[in-house]
Parts: C-alpha cells; structure tokens; sequence
C-alpha cells in the first residue's frame, strides 16, 4: 500500500511526499535523502522507511543524534500499520496509508491546484496587457491578492509595496482597520520584515507550535495557523511584499504551495517594476513604524 508523509519544518513550508508501494524512502539532512529534511536537529542519515510483504511499511532509525519517534514514543524500529505521527530530531512527520484510489485523489487534487493557478495567471495576465482600458495597478494587485488567499487556503491578507522611501498598503483583503494598529494587529509583521530582510519567502504551519513566533504576543491573541509572507522582487531589490493568514485549521502550506504562489509574487513584481509603482532599496520597517503603515487603512471586503 502506498504511503504519505507530510514533514513540518519548523520555519519552513511542510513537504508532502507519496512513496509508492515496494519503495524505500531515506530520511535525513544529506542532499542524497529521498526526504530532505534541512533541520539541523536532523541527522544526515536519519532513519528509514521500508515496505513490508504485507503492504505494511516498517520504520528504522538509522542511530541518528536526536531519535526517531513514533505517537510520542523513541523507536529503534517498529511497525507502521496505520496512521500516525512521526518525529525526526525537532521535526514531525503525518504518515498516512494511502490505498490506490487514495492515491490517486491526492495526486489529481495536486494537479487541480496547478492547472487553477494556471489559468488564474492566465487571467491576470490579460488584465495587465498595456492597452487602452487595461486594468489598473491597484485592480491587479487586489486580484493577485485573492488568487493568493485562495491558493494558500488563507482569509486575510494584504500587499505591501515600497516608494517614497517608505513602504505603504497598497490593497488588503478583511484586514479589520480596528486591528491594524500597532501592537493590536493579529497578523505577525515580523514575518513580513523577515521576507523583505532575507528576499525569501517565509512560511508557518500550526505555528502555535513553533517556538520562534508563538511567543510573539500578536499571534498569540490571534490565534494564527498559517501565514505566509512572500517578498516581491526586481533583481535583488525588494519593492514589497505579499501577506496571507488564517485562524482557522486547515490543509498545511506545502513546497508545491509556495512554488506557485513565489509565481504570483514574481508576477506582481514584474507589473510593479514595469509600471515605475514601487521602488527598491527601502529598509524594512521597524517595530514603531507599523502603526503608521497600517492605521486608517480600509481593507477589500
């Protein structure tokens, strides 16, 4: 039977992987791993996940440092006939079965996700076509906002875009203007600092579990599940950033998630530039001047 595993990296966007039935999957840090897992409490060979005759998949630690486990519990090796969770070092593993219609669901909602974003890049491009009538920035942004929520399963969100020295909200979807000001916003706007600061995209699942922003009193209260912050680049020049959250549980955000919504940012980046909209080489912003950026600003509904 085939199985599936989706790998949470802490500060990183979860890894979803099918091993098919008769496959051994290597687990570990070295570039050679079937399932890269680039942590550091992770052992370069880390464990090992094997079928059985039976359709069972059996699970082996291969004496890395900081264990493998299993619902909890430290294994040498041990039997995987159901589902459950698994732990490398800091990093936890959803191991599934999956039978072949299973399987197959998950590979044709894979490729679902991938023909929408298609055909809504498709759609923006039109948009952006530099005719008499085109759409203008703010209208493609807000629309790139939407595809991006709907993408990342995400209900709030908003984009960020440089000029005048200074960065400004250029569109936000549900972001309640009440919540907007300093330390009474719920989002994490160190997460958009970060993205800006190190031009990578930066991604939480379940990040109530995750020691570097669960402490951070805005997430705290409210309440986030997943966020992601992508920057929106020209070259090595940030010009701004996109921003989406959810309170609620749900699917977690994946390497092939962030694939195509880094599209929609390079898009964004590209009508940005084209249209002289944003300028680069504006620092992030600090802690006291969120206030400013956020208060007053009417979000879409």
């Amino acid at each position: 039977m085939q199985a599936r595993l989706i790998a949470y990296i802490p500060e990183g966007a979860a890894i979803a992987r099918i091993v098919a039935p008769g496959d051994r999957l290597r687990i570990g840090r070295a570039p050679e791993a079937d399932l890269l897992l680039s942590h550091v409490s992770v052992s370069r060979r880390h464990a090992e996940l094997e079928p059985q005759v039976d359709g069972t998949w059996r699970l082996l630690d291969l004496d890395s440092k900081n264990g493998s486990f299993v619902d909890g519990a430290r294994i040498n090796q041990t039997a995987l006939a159901r589902s459950c969770w698994l732990r490398f070092g800091d990093v936890h593993c959803e191991f599934a079965m999956l039978d072949t219609n299973a399987a197959e669901e998950q590979a044709r909602r894979w490729q679902e996700r991938r023909h929408e974003a298609s055909r809504m890049t498709a759609r923006l491009e039109a948009m952006a076509q530099p005719r008499e009538g085109a759409a203008p920035t703010n209208t493609l942004l807000e629309h790139s906002l939407r595809a991006v929520l709907e993408l990342a399963g995400c209900t709030r969100g908003f984009v960020l875009i440089a000029g005048g020295g200074r960065y400004r909200v250029a569109t936000s979807i549900a972001l309640d203007a009440s919540l907007a000001t300093g330390p009474e916003f719920t989002g994490s706007l160190g997460a958009v600092a970060q993205a800006l600061r190190t031009r990578a995209p930066v991604v939480f699942n379940d990040i109530g579990q995750d020691a570097w922003l669960s402490g951070r009193e805005s997430v705290v209260r409210g309440g986030l599940r997943t966020l992601v912050a992508l920057p929106l680049l020209d070259g090595n020049r940030a010009l701004g950033a996109v921003y989406a959250d959810r309170r609620e549980a749900g699917p977690p955000l994946t390497t092939l998630d962030v694939e195509l919504l880094q599209a929609f940012a390079e898009r964004c980046a590209l009508w940005l530039a084209a249209r002289g909209e944003a300028q680069g080489g504006v620092d992030p912003p600090s802690a006291g001047d969120w206030s400013q950026l956020l208060a007053g600003h009417a979000p879409t509904r």
